[in-house]
Order: C-alpha cells, then sequence, then structure tokens
C-alpha cells in the first residue's frame, strides 16, 4: 500500500502544477505528463552517464524542465484561449515521439533501467517506507510554495489574467511574461516529479509519459476542485486510491472516468471542494437567522 502512496505523492506535485496553470492562471495544458518525462529521463542521464549526485540531478530536473516550459510559454501563449491548449496536446505528442526515438537521451523503445535510488552521503533512500517520507516532505514542501505563491502578488496575477486578461493588461500585467512564469513553474513541478519517480521506479519507459496521464491529471484537479491547492491533492488521493480498490475493473475504467468527468461537470462543476465550500455556506447562511432569532 505504501508504493501506492508514493506514486500519489508524485502525482500530486504534478496535479498541482496544473492547479497553478488551470485553477491560478486560467489556462488549460495537456503537457504535464510530457514534462513530467523531460524531469525524469533529465534525472537518469545525469546520475548514470554523467555521475552526479542524486541531489544535484533533483535540483537540476526541476529548473531544466522549468526553464524548458518557460521558454516554450513564450511562444505558447502568444496563442489565445483553446488555442494555446491545442498547442498543448501538440507539445505532448512530440514529447513523446522524443521519449520513444532519442535513443541516446531515452533509451528509445527499451527505455532505461537500473536507475540508482535517492541517496545523500552514505543515506541511501531504498526502501519503500523511506521514499514515502522522502517524497511525502518533498510533497508539502511543494505545497507550502504554492500556498504560499497564492497570497503573493505573482498569484494575484495570475488570478487577475485568470478573471479577465484585457483588464490586467490595463493595468500593467505582462500577461505574456506572466503566463510564461506560470508555465514555468508548472514545469519545475512536474520536473521534481519526475525525477522522484526516476529514482522510485527505477525504470523508466516512453509509454509512461502518455497523453492519457495529462488527461487524468486534469481530470484529478476538476474533480477536486481548481479554487485552492487542497483541491490536487484530494482529486489525486481519491483517483489514486480508487484505481487500486478497482484493479479488476482497469479494462473499464476510461469508460467511468469518461462519465465520472460528465456527470461531475453538470452536477458540481467547482468539484469537490467547490461543492463543500457552496454546502458549508448554505448550512451557514440558515444558520444565522436562528441565531439571531435567539439573541
Amino acid at each position: 500500500m505504501l508504493r501506492v502512496f508514493n506514486i500519489a505523492w508524485i502525482t500530486c506535485l504534478c496535479v498541482l502544477s496544473n492547479y497553478v496553470l488551470l485553477g491560478m492562471c486560467g489556462q488549460n495544458s495537456f503537457a504535464q505528463a510530457g514534462l513530467w518525462g523531460v524531469g525524469a529521463y533529465i534525472t537518469a542521464n545525469v546520475v548514470m552517464k554523467l555521475g552526479w549526485p542524486p541531489l544535484l540531478a533533483l535540483l537540476l530536473a526541476g529548473l531544466g524542465t522549468g526553464l524548458l516550459a518557460f521558454v516554450l510559454g513564450f511562444a505558447f501563449f502568444r496563442l489565445r484561449h483553446y488555442y494555446f491548449t491545442f498547442a498543448s496536446v501538440g507539445l505532448m505528442t512530440i514529447l513523446n515521439g522524443l521519449f520513444m526515438n532519442w535513443t541516446p537521451f531515452t533509451g528509445g523503445a527499451l527505455g532505461i533501467s537500473n536507475v540508482p535510488s535517492f541517496s545523500l552521503g552514505s543515506f541511501v533512500v531504498n526502501t519503500e517506507e523511506a521514499n514515502y517520507f522522502f517524497i511525502f516532505l518533498i510533497f508539502v514542501i511543494a505545497y507550502l510554495l504554492i500556498k504560499k505563491l497564492y497570497h503573493s502578488p505573482l498569484g494575484r496575477s495570475f488570478m487577475a489574467i485568470r478573471d479577465n486578461e484585457m483588464a490586467a493588461n490595463c493595468l500593467g500585467i505582462n500577461s505574456l511574461l506572466t503566463k510564461s512564469i506560470a508555465f514555468g513553474i508548472t514545469g519545475i513541478l512536474c520536473g521534481v516529479a519526475g525525477a522522484l519517480y526516476a529514482f522510485l521506479a527505477g525504470y523508466l519507459s516512453y509509454q509512461t509519459f502518455t497523453y492519457q496521464q495529462s488527461t487524468m491529471y486534469l481530470i484529478m484537479v476538476m474533480l477536486g476542485g481548481t479554487s485552492a491547492p487542497s483541491g490536487a491533492v484530494i482529486g489525486t488521493m481519491i483517483i489514486s486510491l480508487l484505481q487500486e480498490w478497482v484493479r479488476p475493473l482497469q479494462n473499464y475504467m476510461q469508460f467511468f472516468y469518461g462519465l465520472g468527468i460528465v456527470l461531475l461537470m453538470i452536477v458540481q462543476p467547482e468539484g469537490i471542494l467547490g461543492g463543500g465550500r457552496a454546502l458549508y455556506e448554505k448550512w451557514h447562511s440558515r444558520k444565522r437567522p436562528a441565531s439571531t432569532v435567539a439573541k
């Protein structure tokens, strides 16, 4: 069961990146799994071919993937609205093709095996328990940083663009630069997640980093809700545990995912978190008049 949670916390980082881009900045991307793969392959090559320490590889995976996303953002965010979404689908397709065919970097169809576990000096993270605490620590740090970003001036710029990009431009916000920064932050989170996955799994295959996985990340953040970072965590945990519990029905999961999205968008488009807040506000508004009468 620890393995399930280890993968779930790594997935949370990718879904948090969707929260930054979609929930805060209002931009929809299907390239997250590709950026996740970039971070994983950077880590494997830096550790195995260059012999660099795993900690340095982890940092390089995050910064390298973040820089790639930031640079691509300047090209892609010249496109508006759903055109950026289409461009992200193209990027995901290109990255998956590179993962499959760029043999010197990715191992091609055979992938990369025997990626060493994370280590720091003589301390080696090579058990499920050690991986759990290590991955969870990285997740908590990332989550707290995203919470801080939410209340920062940069976070408010993201949300201004989400609410009304034209008005944000009139207020002096450079929307192209700001959205590129958001995409760069997305890249950092996915890159770190890729590094953690490489250390945990020890084997990388292009079949892991697919368009379907990017779609799953969007489902997770939409299920939990895009109004707060905790929504990303809620959606990830529900689907990760659900996948484990209904494993015998794996062949039918795509059908249930699709049906679930349709029902969610009809019944509660703001996700579980938004629905919970609406219920609380409704209950609180009913309770307040009763309290007033009692006084």
